[in-house]
C-alpha cells in the first residue's frame, strides 16, 4: 500500500477516523489532538495510507504516527525516504509493542531524555464533584463574539516565562508566548468535533475572560479529551484551573461522554499540570516513549 501525501480538511477527517477506529484508553491519539493541532498542518509533512494509517514530521525529524501492526514497517520506510540521513525520533505509546518491535527492528534505540507525556484518565460518573469558583468569578461557555478574548485568554495563559517558572528547576524561557491569534483560533473552531458548549472560560469579576478548558468529545466510544487548560497568572492560585476542569467534565459527561482523558507532561520537571488533574481525579495511566536512531 502506497501513502498519498496530506491535501486538506478531507485528509483530516480522514485522520481523526483512523483514530477513531482504532480508539482504546491505551491509544496515543484522541480526534481532538488532531482538530486541535489543525492549524499546524501545513508546516509538517504528513502522509496518509488510505484509511488505515497516517504519520507526520517537521522540523527535528520527530515522527508521531496511528497505524495498525501490518503498516508500522511501511510508515518507517516512509520516513527514512523523506526525513533522509539526519538523525531521527518516533514517539509511540509504551503499550504499543508493534510500534516498539517495528523501530527496534529498524534499527531505533529508547532516547537518551526524561520527558514524556503520560495520558491521565478519569470516569465520568458520579464521584464528579461540583466545581468551587472563587467569589467574584463564573465559569461559563464562550459565547459568539467572544472570538478575539478567547484567543487572548489562552495567550495570557502560556506565557513562555510563566511556563518556565513551573518547572522544577525554574528554566528561562524569555519572555514569548503562544502564537494563538484571532485567525488561529477561528480555524480551530471549524473544525469537527467542536462545541462552543463544550469550550468554557473562566470570567473575572471586571468581565475579562482569565481562564479557559476546551473538551471535545469522540460520541462513537464516549470518550472526551480535556485539551487545553490554562488561566492568566495575573489570576492564578485561586482554584482557577480545578474549577474550570471540573465545569468542562461535568459539560462533556452532559453530552454523552463516560471517559475523559488528559495528557500533560508526566516527568517531575514540570509537575504542576499533574497535580492539577490529580486534584479533579484523574488517575496515570500510559505514557509515551520516545525511540531514536
Amino acid at each position: 500500500m502506497k501513502p498519498r501525501d496530506y491535501s486538506g480538511p478531507a485528509d483530516l477527517a480522514a485522520m481523526q477516523r483512523i483514530v477513531q477506529r482504532a480508539w482504546n484508553p491505551d491509544s496515543h491519539w484522541h480526534i481532538g489532538d488532531l482538530a486541535w493541532q489543525r492549524p499546524s498542518m501545513p508546516d509538517r509533512t504528513i502522509a496518509l495510507w488510505d484509511e488505515a494509517a497516517w504519520a507526520w514530521f517537521s522540523a527535528g525529524n520527530g515522527l508521531e504516527m496511528a497505524a495498525p501492526p501490518e503498516l508500522v514497517g511501511a510508515v518507517l520506510a516512509w520516513f527514512d525516504e523523506m526525513a533522509g540521513d539526519d538523525e531521527k525520533s518516533v514517539t509511540v505509546m509504551e503499550t504499543d509493542a508493534a510500534a516498539i518491535d517495528g523501530l527496534t527492528a529498524a534499527g531505533y534505540r529508547p532516547a537518551q531524555t526524561t520527558t514524556f507525556f503520560r495520558h491521565c484518565l478519569r470516569e465520568l460518573d458520579d464521584t464528579l464533584p461540583a466545581p468551587q469558583i472563587t467569589a467574584g468569578y463564573q465559569v461559563r461557555s464562550v459565547r459568539p463574539g467572544e472570538l478575539a478574548a478567547r484567543a487572548a485568554v489562552h495567550r495570557a495563559a502560556w506565557q513562555l516565562k510563566r511556563l518556565g517558572e513551573m518547572q522544577v528547576p525554574p528554566v528561562d524561557l524569555g519572555e514569548g508566548g503562544s502564537g494563538m491569534t484571532t485567525a488561529r483560533y477561528g480555524e480551530i473552531i471549524g473544525h469537527w468535533p467542536y462545541r462552543s458548549d463544550l469550550d468554557l472560560v473562566v470570567e473575572a469579576p471586571d468581565g475579562s475572560l482569565v481562564g479557559s478548558a476546551l473538551g471535545w468529545i469522540d460520541d462513537v466510544n464516549h470518550v472526551a479529551l480535556l485539551e487545553p487548560v490554562g488561566v492568566d497568572p495575573e489570576h492564578g492560585r485561586r482554584g482557577l484551573g480545578a474549577a474550570v476542569s471540573l465545569a468542562c467534565l461535568h459539560a462533556m459527561r452532559a453530552a454523552g461522554a463516560t471517559l475523559a482523558v488528559v495528557c500533560p507532561r508526566g516527568d517531575d520537571a514540570y509537575p504542576v499540570p499533574r497535580r492539577l488533574y490529580h486534584a479533579v481525579g484523574f488517575h496515570d495511566a500510559g505514557r509515551t516513549v520516545t525511540y531514536q536512531r
